[in-house]
């Protein structure tokens, strides 16, 4: 853990550019050491509360690498920093470092831990000792960036909740109930009734969640103006919440008014003017500031920035170069859901089951179906995720007559609908097994006679046993 002495496609359908929450100020200081050759860089908090040094002379220290960070609970880390008397600048760094970092998290995937890192500069910010012990630049600097912690988080609760789950369920042309019978229908439809008001319920729970935190971090940008009122980093959150509530005129005032013209072209107030444009429609100018913004800071700029990018090209067009840069985008960020989620819906559009060959079609749905899976692998909460991945199976996949069964470890399954396959068939068994349809043929049993009722698959069968059968849906195609 902790080392001591160490060192065509719906514009609904694509993620929204809101590129300027991926804003930091870039700043690096002595609280933060960096070893050089691409290594992340180690929080050194040193001891203060023991006389003792190295036999060298140096004082004893505290050093906390990235990879260790995401282990360690805030109000742990915040009893160290308060014991050790750790200026306000490291409680910064440490809350960037849990930021940057990436770790399993409770949503069951690799996040990164606004969350936490939203909650060690809340505990700072509430320490009057912590807070009267400090200079004037670090307490601006703790406040503005506890307001933008906050406004991080309430991005994540910014979705659509309720469109997700009823987007294309229950059509007029009756293709909600696709592959149901008799009394079916009626089940499906209370069970889509119950979602529905599952999803307004939590669409209204992300509302107040998001208001909230947006109320926080407007209390903290109050706090920090009447500090001093000429701060830049003030004036980067109250323009990115003036974004985040729509107010556009604010915010064009807070990026391009006050912080370009007097701080220069910083890599915050670009991002923050371009989705101010891309709000307002100007695909060009926001295209023109996000190629600035990349150019001049081309690692500092990160995937968020090529996302905004690639959003701005789809908008004018140029779809190949957007998705150039989507993959650019997933290149520099593996979980970059936007991204993910932008390559797949893209990717979806092209597909052409009269142009494609067989073979080809399922290739490309696969590669869909990989990308939405692993954007929600990374965040299962994302009500943009959820509206695609619903959208494939609902209309993606259609159920075969009859039931099948298969040994534990074994690739031969037994079922009925042979005759209903063919081989590179994509196919759901039950709810959770995916696989590919190897052979459709008359294959010989354990018994060396032909049997018709057998075909084999990819990946060898790991539930249940020959006891136990289950529906079988295949991928349209």
């Amino acid at each position: 853990m902790m080392s001591e002495g160490q060192q065509p496609v719906s514009d609904e359908d694509l993620p929204q550019s809101n590129a300027a929450a991926g804003v930091n100020e870039g700043e690096n200081d002595d609280g933060i050491v960096d070893y050089g050759g691409g290594f992340e860089k180690s929080l050194i908090i040193p001891i203060t509360s023991s006389s003792t040094s190295l036999p060298d002379g140096r004082c004893q220290f505290i050093e906390i690498f990235p990879e260790e960070i995401s282990n360690i609970n805030p109000a742990t880390l915040s009893a160290v920093l308060r014991d050790e008397r750790a200026p306000l600048r490291t409680w910064c760094e440490a809350s960037l470092l849990y930021m940057r970092s990436s770790g399993s998290g409770s949503g069951g995937g690799n996040t990164h831990h606004e969350k936490e890192g939203c909650e060690l500069l809340t505990l700072a910010v509430d320490d009057d000792d912590v807070m009267n012990g400090s200079n004037t630049t670090d307490k601006l600097r703790v406040l503005a960036s506890a307001g933008i912690a906050a406004l991080a988080q309430a991005n994540r609760h910014a979705g659509d909740v309720g469109r997700s789950y009823t987007s294309g369920v229950g059509g007029s042309d009756g293709r909600g109930g696709g592959g149901a019978g008799g009394g079916g229908a009626d089940n499906i439809g209370s069970s889509l009734d119950d979602l529905l008001e599952s999803s307004k319920s939590s669409e209204r729970r992300d509302v107040e969640l998001r208001e909230e935190l947006r109320t926080l971090a407007d209390s903290r940008f109050v706090k920090a103006d009447n500090i001093n009122q000429v701060n830049p980093m003030t004036w980067i959150g109250r323009g990115m919440l003036s974004l985040a509530q729509n107010k556009l005129d604010q915010a064009r005032f807070y990026f391009e008014n006050l912080t370009l013209r007097e701080c220069g072209e910083t890599l915050p107030a670009l991002i923050g003017m371009a989705a101010v444009k891309f709000l307002e429609k100007d695909y060009g100018g926001a295209l023109d500031l996000y190629s600035r913004a990349i150019r001049k800071y081309p690692h500092e700029s990160g995937s968020v920035t090529r996302v905004g990018f690639g959003m701005a090209c789809y908008r004018l067009g140029q779809v190949d170069r957007a998705k150039a840069s989507f993959r650019r985008a997933h290149e520099m960020d593996a979980e970059n859901v936007e991204a993910l989620v932008a390559l797949a819906v893209l990717e979806m559009s092209s597909l052409d089951g009269d142009v494609l060959a067989p073979r080809e079609y399922r290739a490309r749905a696969e590669n869909v179906l990989k990308l939405l899976s692993m954007a929600n692998v990374v965040d299962h909460t994302n009500a943009m995720v959820q509206n695609h991945l619903a959208n494939h199976y609902f209309w993606k996949w259609t159920p075969v007559p009859g039931m099948v069964s298969a040994e534990q470890g074994s690739d031969v399954v037994r079922g009925n609908m042979v005759s209903s396959l063919e081989m590179g068939d994509r196919i759901r068994i039950g709810q959770e097994f995916e696989t590919t349809v190897v052979t459709a043929d008359e294959i010989i049993d354990e018994n060396g006679m032909d049997n018709e009722n057998l075909f084999k698959i990819k990946d060898r069968w790991k539930f249940g046993s020959a006891c136990e059968y289950y529906f079988i849906v295949k991928m349209c195609v």
